[in-house]
């Protein structure tokens, strides 16, 4: 009887407790966050406040014409048509208007969550537009100091552009008859990628030339006393001024683009591991108290996949329980002899208090994957740490094992390294920088590495392994660039790749950890063709 009333208050408080995340859930967290919709109902102040600052530039630029220093200027405002700015600010004001009223106010007062993005993309744009309006409203007086300047030192405009311009010009032609110069040398057959990454410094050179002929031009009226026009003056003065920064900044991405060519490196996946972990809770009370007074205890266990499996099956509510009895305690485990595995006892940290009741439960799981790897860079190998990678990453290169699934050889840009996975060295092959063709007794060709690059001969047993000419010949037509390139024996069978012959009968292979933990347990030497199967089918598929 103790027994039922217990359970009768345990449930009639989850009851209550449910029934009010409900109540919170709907009340308050269903719609549009706060901070978002105080954002987007301050829009309409704020356009009022930039209406008042739009005009506050108008009198202040009306205030301006009136001035004696003003009558130098006057026919460039007239030209260009100053006053229309205004005009056109007020024009931006209008249309954020518009579109609180049309687009973004309708979204909030909807206030539901799934409007979170075009609320905010609505704020965003309005925002912009204030902007805009303000950049409008202050151009008038901008250009009028713009061109006063210009007026009062042309002098030194004049000097500053020749010298930023002669800068520019020096950064081209070193770029020109060094960098680049180099660079089509060296790889003749990527000149067109070579001379186009050039092109937009070239273009700047020819706009910096066409800039400082109207600066001097118009510099050479100013000394002469008669009229020159001031504003292309400080307008080309501002542009050669900005072409000198562009300059700088491209100069700087060529140099790093180029020395990528004269680099060289590979990324191979040496060895795979998955770790599971989990937390037990452990949930116990006094079976013969009419008051509920709950204890819990954690323990975080590091587990095998098939007990991770056990324990997250989604039918398993509980895993274990302790149950009173007449004659004491009794423990059961509904995971059978898997319990074991976890190395819990069931009455460690025991609350005592007359506790005699308990159940054990997932509390958390949790799901790490690992690689390791051997990186190759200009002929130098070193091996990584464990790395985590994401679940996706791990089962996107799950077949890969010992292959390379990342190569920028020799001669290539960084953009166009490749990431299909491949044999490592595969992608190095052809190039002479790393190697020649020969033929060996019977005539079939070969690829020979030079010097440090013979360790690619190397990787999989203590004997040289050789890629022929066929085999390179079907991956640089067929797979280069765009799909996982496998190999065949000579029986039809893979070749590379975690269900490859290569690998799996491989001492170097054979101990790693991928190994070790029975990563080619489901695979058997039968296995033909691209692809593997393997242990689990992936992290996403736990094992099923």
């Amino acid at each position: 009887m103790v027994h039922k009333r217990k359970h009768f208050l345990m449930n009639f408080i989850a009851g209550l407790t449910i029934a009010g995340l409900i109540v919170v859930l709907t009340g308050c967290g269903a719609g549009l966050p706060k901070e978002l919709k105080n954002e987007a109902k301050a829009l309409p102040n704020a356009i009022k406040v930039k209406q008042s600052q739009v005009d506050k530039h108008k009198d202040k630029y009306i205030s301006l014409t009136k001035a004696s220093e003003f009558k130098a200027v006057e026919e460039y405002a007239l030209k260009e048509n100053w006053t229309q700015k205004f005009v056109l600010a007020h024009n931006e004001l209008k249309r954020a208007k518009e579109l609180y009223d049309k687009d973004l106010k309708p979204l909030v007062s909807k206030n539901k969550p799934e409007l979170v993005q075009p609320v905010k993309q609505q704020i965003t744009r309005i925002k912009k537009i204030l902007q805009n309006a303000e950049e409008l409203a202050r151009t008038p007086i901008t250009r009028f100091l713009k061109i006063r300047e210009a007026i009062d030192n042309a002098t030194s405009l004049h000097s500053r552009s020749k010298n930023d311009a002669e800068h520019i010009i020096r950064i081209v032609n070193e770029i020109k008859t060094g960098t680049m110069a180099k660079a089509n040398i060296d790889f003749p057959d990527l000149s067109e990628k070579i001379n186009n990454r050039f092109a937009p410094l070239s273009k700047l050179e020819r706009q910096t030339r066409d800039h400082l002929s109207i600066v001097a031009a118009e510099f050479a009226r100013h000394s002469a006393g008669s009229t020159a026009d001031y504003a292309a003056l400080t307008d080309s003065t501002q542009a050669i001024f900005s072409g000198l920064i562009q300059a700088k900044t491209i100069e700087a991405k060529i140099k790093v683009e180029i020395a990528q060519l004269y680099t060289g490196y590979t990324k191979i996946l040496k060895d795979m591991k998955e770790e599971y972990l989990v937390v037990i809770k452990r949930e116990s009370w006094n079976e013969n108290s009419d008051y509920y007074d709950p204890k819990f205890a954690t323990f975080q266990r590091q587990v095998s996949l098939e007990l991770y499996e056990a324990l997250t099956a989604e039918n398993l509510d509980t895993i274990a329980a302790i149950t009173a009895g007449f004659t004491g305690s009794r423990f059961s485990s509904k995971i059978g002899d898997l319990w074991k595995k976890l190395s819990i006892d069931p009455g460690e940290q025991w609350p005592g208090r007359g506790h005699n009741a308990a159940s054990f439960s997932v509390e958390d799981s949790k799901e790490t994957y690992f690689h390791k790897y051997m990186l190759e860079e200009n002929g130098e190998t070193r091996e990584t740490d464990w790395e985590q990678v994401d679940a996706s990453f791990y089962e996107a290169n799950l077949a890969y094992l010992g292959m390379a699934i990342l190569v920028k050889p020799y001669g290539v840009f960084e953009q166009d390294r490749l990431t299909q996975a491949a044999p490592p060295g595969m992608a190095y092959v052809g190039n002479k920088k790393y190697g020649e063709w020969k033929k060996d007794n019977t005539g079939n060709q070969f690829w020979s590495w030079y010097g440090k690059y013979a360790m690619f001969s190397m990787l999989f047993n203590m004997r040289p392994s050789y890629y022929s000419h066929n085999s390179w010949n079907r991956w640089n037509n067929n797979y280069r660039g765009s799909r996982p390139y496998f190999g065949k024996t000579q029986k039809g069978f893979q070749k590379y790749g975690t269900s490859g012959t290569y690998v799996k009968q491989s001492p170097k292979y054979q101990s790693t950890n991928f190994a070790k933990s029975g990563g080619f347990k489901s695979q058997t030497s039968s296995v033909r063709g691209a692809g593997a199967n393997l242990r689990g089918g992936g992290p996403k598929s736990k094992g099923k």
